[in-house]
């Protein structure tokens, strides 16, 4: 069973919402940590599709970002990134090495596994060598809390742990209704609206068909459908975080208005464009900058930047064609976008727009983003016939 996927998941999590208020009223706001540790650890040991799957990636991670920070301390904590995706990269890459009467990539492949992947990075990019590791119940809880364990939002450590030393404290009245609310939100968004676009819009038409007009419904639907079941998974997860007294970041802020690639990436999946623009771009970024011969060149040094960062995000989906593509238009679009600010704030003016009032301009820039978007996705989906 995975998180918000049956009844029976919520079930679950009305059992923990008890449990939490019984332990609250004994404890006060003592021991919240244990008892997140708890309910995790049982969800994970009695009903997630590959808890020892789970549990290896979280002792082998703890385990190798301690010996990269502690022992080997690399100077370039790419030896160390590498290392610790290394489960994620076999994956991935869909590497096979048979060890009689088991293969790798069934040994080490389960639902979630890049989210917490992308957890586990963010831990050891925000630490120095030498620091002490934190504490093993807040590093199991940080990758093993439940309503994020499959597809995100993606917490940072610091963030985390904040909120768990604040967890029972976070359990009212107020932070109950306000996470029912977005649990509704999420329901309403994931089990009706997503369903509805599913069978009266997205499969409309044969996926094979290379009609244009076929093509083009099938584009718009899967960017709405995709909007409504991940922004829908989203609010449960941090709904029901809130009810448990944790507080999870937010995911979507309706990206159907974003104005330009920027934009959009503040608006859909929040949590991954501040992850990437943090762990990949302005890593990238200095490196670039660091180099001499480009140092004469920022615009070319921040548009290599982006592309290669949207590329990486393409590849952490999976080495396919259309997971690589779309990850390179984003990276163009974003590219390109990028260079026409620059030249309008050279040249003191809208080098695209001209003199055009404000609100033609916003309204242009919505309906140019949201195609430029949805054909992104689309390619993404690997439903378009023509790849």
């Amino acid at each position: 069973m995975l998180p918000f996927s049956s009844f029976d998941f919520f079930f679950f999590i009305l059992i923990f919402l008890v449990f939490l208020s019984v332990v609250r009223k004994i404890f006060a706001s003592r021991h919240y940590n244990y008892a997140l540790f708890f309910l995790n650890a049982l969800f994970l040991f009695l009903v997630y599709p590959k808890p020892w799957h789970f549990l290896f990636l979280i002792i082998f991670s703890y385990g190798a970002t301690a010996l990269a920070l502690n022992v080997f301390k690399f100077k370039k904590k790419i030896w160390g990134i590498l290392l610790l995706l290394l489960p994620m990269l076999l994956v991935k890459a869909d590497i096979r090495f048979e060890f009689y009467p088991f293969e790798l990539n069934s040994l080490i492949s389960f639902a979630g596994l890049s989210y917490a992947s992308f957890r586990i990075m963010s831990y050891y990019m925000d630490k120095a060598p030498g620091d002490a590791m934190s504490n093993p119940i807040t590093y199991f809880n940080f990758l093993a809390f439940t309503p994020t364990l499959l597809i995100g939002p993606i917490d940072r450590y610091a963030h985390f742990k904040s909120s768990e030393e604040k967890g029972f404290m976070q359990m009212n009245s107020e932070k109950f209704i306000s996470g029912w609310n977005k649990v509704v939100k999420g329901i309403v968004f994931k089990y009706i609206l997503a369903e509805v676009v599913d069978r009266y819009w997205l499969n409309t038409h044969p996926p094979e068909s290379k009609l244009l007009l076929h093509m083009a419904s099938d584009m718009y639907a899967y960017y709405v459908y995709l909007f409504f079941d991940f922004a829908g998974y989203s609010s449960m997860a941090i709904g029901v975080a809130e009810m448990m007294g944790m507080e999870v970041p937010v995911n979507f802020t309706n990206p159907f208005v974003s104005v330009n690639p920027q934009d959009f990436w503040r608006r859909f999946h929040i949590t991954l464009g501040e992850w990437l623009r943090d762990y990949f771009f302005t890593p990238l970024y200095m490196y670039f900058t660091r180099r001499k011969g480009l140092k004469a060149y920022p615009l070319l040094r921040q548009n290599t930047a982006l592309v290669l960062t949207f590329l990486l995000m393409g590849c952490w989906n999976g080495f396919k064609i259309n997971f690589i593509l779309s990850g390179l238009l984003f990276g163009i679009f974003s590219a390109v976008h990028n260079t026409y600010v620059v030249n309008c704030r050279k040249q003191g003016r809208d080098v695209v727009f001209g003199k055009l009032n404000e609100l033609t301009v916003k309204y242009l820039s919505i309906f140019i983003m949201i195609n430029l978007a949805a054909f992104a996705l689309y390619i993404f989906s690997g439903r378009c016939p023509l790849l």
